[in-house]
């Protein structure tokens, strides 16, 4: 007895169709889940390196700037590639972040390129927000105040800004 059992030609077409309509569904909403974590770990990393500045300035009782940077050791107005923090006129930073990405996601706008952290942890003219954009519509936005803290804007704020974008 040789019972043989495969499936035929037309079923096999019939499974590749509709994993390939599944797929053309789900790649973009996977494509958009990527997108919300990336930028929710660029939110966090910059929260951190600006919280990171703060708290070297008191613990150390040092005035320090934070700033957008290209190559790791020098400042620029472009945040989109990284940024660096170092005291106040001294050339070694205390800590570099580079990021990895050709987009540009990280935007800073304030009154001036780089963040100043004064000893007791203020930010006198610092203050300012960064943001990201997607899709022409603000991701997110941290905003600085002039106390040195940082707080997340509300949907309110990020529709009121979206012309950053455009």
């Amino acid at each position: 007895m040789n019972d043989q059992r495969a499936f035929t030609l037309v079923e096999m077409c019939i499974v590749l169709a509709l994993l390939a309509i599944l797929a053309q569904v789900a790649l973009p909403a996977f494509q958009d889940f990527l997108e919300r974590n990336q930028q929710q770990a660029l939110y966090n990393q910059i929260a951190r390196a600006v919280n990171h500045a703060r708290t070297h300035a008191v613990t150390h009782r040092v005035r320090v700037e934070l700033c957008g940077t290209h190559d790791g050791r020098s400042c620029n107005k472009d945040w989109s590639q990284g940024w660096l923090l170092r005291e106040v006129n001294q050339l070694q930073p205390i800590a570099v972040t580079q990021l990895k990405t050709d987009r540009r996601r990280l935007q800073w706008s304030g009154f001036q390129a780089k963040i100043q952290f004064h000893s007791n942890g203020i930010s006198p003219t610092g203050n300012g927000r960064f943001y990201s954009c997607h899709k022409q519509e603000i991701s997110w936005q941290l905003i600085l105040n002039r106390q040195g803290r940082l707080r997340s804007a509300s949907s309110t704020e990020n529709a009121e800004q979206i012309a950053r974008c455009s």
